[in-house]
């Protein structure tokens, strides 16, 4: 699977891809995870104070599972903004609204992270779970995540990287191309088609440290990376 890299085409080729996956979205990433993303979305929410008032943005928030997460330690008087460009999984996460107990108000919004619709510094952090590899214009996401943010907020992110270990690379590129692309078609053509695109988009991922780099270069201080899971996932936080 070729990946555009153009904002445009990217942006339209990233909303197909995400389009008839909603319904089986969070049951299906537990399972090829291993339940493990619950404990990724917990080490991204220790990095956050939720013991003042705060507005925080979850970009590319997809079904919601980052911002509802956000909601239910936030405190009463704080906003959740959850903001995505798919408008099958923005309505996923506005089904469940009725269903999930939160503290606070939360509010979806359609947009795309590389031009966002705020006014400058109202955010005290700005998450992004397992998506910055979704972005076509990463610079221009850093941009507007940096405007949008108070004096002191924070950008924060867990995604899937390449693994260092050449041994453990292997091992996980087979789970990724063969294990994982056999349970998509067993699912749907449209998990089928997702799936070809995670995996490669793993494989073609810009590494933690060049995004440290990029996150400095945009007017980020600070930028620090950890690795979870053996490495298979990397947060990064960082200090505006």
């Amino acid at each position: 699977m070729k990946i555009p890299t153009s904002f445009v085409d990217k942006a339209r080729f990233v909303r197909v891809i995400f389009t008839d996956v909603e319904r089986e979205y969070d049951a299906l990433l537990h399972l090829m995870t291993l339940s493990f993303d619950m404990i990724w979305r917990r080490r991204l929410l220790s990095k956050i104070d939720f013991s003042r008032e705060m507005m925080v943005l979850d970009l590319a928030c997809g079904t919601g599972l980052v911002t509802y997460a956000l909601g239910k330690r936030a405190s009463q008087s704080s906003l959740v903004v959850g903001l995505d460009l798919s408008y099958p999984m923005l309505r996923a996460a506005e089904g469940k609204r009725y269903t999930t107990r939160v503290n606070c108000r939360i509010e979806f919004v359609r947009a795309v992270g590389e031009f966002l619709p705020f006014r400058d510094g109202v955010f005290c952090y700005v998450t992004v779970g397992l998506a910055l590899r979704n972005f076509a214009n990463k610079i221009g996401m850093f941009k507007e995540s940096l405007r949008v943010l108070t004096r002191a907020g924070w950008f924060l992110s867990v995604d899937f990287v390449r693994l260092d270990n050449p041994y453990l690379w292997s091992v996980y590129k087979f789970h990724l191309f063969h294990t994982l692309l056999a349970l998509g078609r067993l699912v749907s053509k449209y998990w089928a088609r997702t799936l070809v695109y995670l995996a490669n988009s793993i494989l073609i991922s810009i590494s933690p440290v060049e995004n440290c780099r990029l996150l400095t270069q945009v007017g980020y201080r600070n930028a620090l990376f950890q690795k979870i899971t053996l490495g298979v996932v990397g947060l990064l936080a960082t200090e505006k």
